[in-house]
């Protein structure tokens, strides 16, 4: 049974050093015979290609640690993106409730200066000479210093709410600020991911055209070679259409979506591949020290992916994968419940796959064309 594994994005490659790949590249074409006429040039262009394909997985490794960077990156703007919003709709609420304070605050205050121009500046003395006696006089003259003290403190009190109005206000225009500039900046970093992403799957495809030749050349030699050499796979959009039918699951636009920002999320180069499991194959090669293997075959690689999903420890949560497959549910539902299990749980900020979707929805064709 396989154990789960963490995205190659995030794994140490160990591969063989390109003296060793090209070594490799010598040592099978010994293999052939010295008679063997008219291959001296397959041996040769062998030979390149070992060298091309050992080059084209370094840069591949290289790029795998700048895309990690990056849904680092998007993954922390989001979240204090997400943060300021919540903030703005706090301070929002505030507002409301310190204006619906101030206007109450405000209309008390007009009555009681509504109420002090009809009494007139002679309302004491009024008060007063209505008296019957001393206690009845001071009883009035204590009722209207307390009205004279509420239209103080009502007065102080719309001062001060009036105050604290200003400040949300001003509070609520710096995070109104720091919002737009951080989705200038989330717009800035998923372009910039969605660019590298690109890019890494044009070399993928480079390596992918390397290994072809380097299969059809194996075959004129009459050799044997590793799947790392030789293993061409399909297009990101095939494989998923592959795995997807052997799953029994719908081949649908979000399934198809969710399994594609799978495959560029992982961007591994290991042969026949592109979900990077480590599950066992007969035939199939280490092709990291984490354990992520190369397989023969194209069909060795969606069996061995099935059995690490269907087959898996329950703990480690596929169940809810297959089932969002199964449901055709939509894409981003898939990706969180690859995140939330063991295929690479929390990876990328938590954002494993989900920061990918939205860009392979985007731009399907170019991503599923890999």
């Amino acid at each position: 049974m396989s154990t789960p594994h963490r995205s190659t994005a995030l794994s140490t490659f160990a591969r063989p050093g390109l003296a060793l790949v090209c070594a490799l590249g010598v040592s099978l074409v010994l293999a052939v015979p010295a008679s063997a006429g008219g291959l001296d040039d397959a041996r040769a262009r062998l030979a390149e290609l070992t060298q091309q394909i050992a080059l084209d997985q370094t840069s591949i490794d290289v790029t795998n640690k700048r895309i990690e960077a990056l849904g680092v990156k998007f993954a922390d703007l989001q979240a204090a993106r997400d943060q300021t919003l919540a903030r703005l709709a706090a301070t929002e609420r505030a507002l409301t409730d310190a204006n619906d304070r101030y206007r109450e605050l405000q209309y008390r205050l007009n009555a009681i200066a509504v109420s002090a121009f009809q009494w007139g500046p002679m309302a004491p003395l009024a008060l007063a000479l209505g008296a019957d006696s001393l206690g009845d006089l001071a009883d009035r003259l204590q009722y209207f210093d307390s009205i004279a003290s509420a239209n103080a403190e009502t007065a102080n009190a719309v001062a001060v709410h009036a105050a604290h109005l200003a400040s949300i206000r001003a509070g609520l225009s710096t995070l109104s600020e720091q919002q737009a500039k951080l989705e200038l900046d989330l717009q800035a970093s998923r372009s910039e991911l969605a660019t590298t992403l690109l890019a890494q799957d044009d070399r993928l495809a480079q390596l992918a055209d390397a290994r072809s030749q380097a299969a059809a050349l194996v075959r004129r030699l009459g050799i044997t070679a590793d799947p790392n050499m030789t293993g061409a796979g399909v297009s990101f959009g095939r494989w998923a259409e592959l795995l997807l039918s052997r799953l029994g699951a719908p081949i649908c636009q979000d399934n198809l979506i969710a399994v594609v920002a799978w495959e560029s999320a992982e961007g591994t180069a290991a042969a026949y591949n592109p979900l990077a499991t480590t599950r066992d194959f007969p035939g199939a090669t280490d092709f990291n020290s984490v354990g992520v293997k190369n397989y023969p075959s194209i069909g060795d690689g969606i069996r061995a992916t099935i059995d690490t999903l269907v087959l898996g420890n329950p703990a480690y949560g596929y169940g809810p994968v297959l089932a969002s497959l199964a449901a055709c549910a939509p894409a981003e539902s898939t990706a969180a419940a690859i995140n939330a299990s063991s295929w690479c749980r929390g990876c990328t900020g938590g954002l494993y796959v989900l920061n990918v979707v939205p860009l392979v929805r985007a731009d399907y064709q170019r991503f599923a064309a890999r």
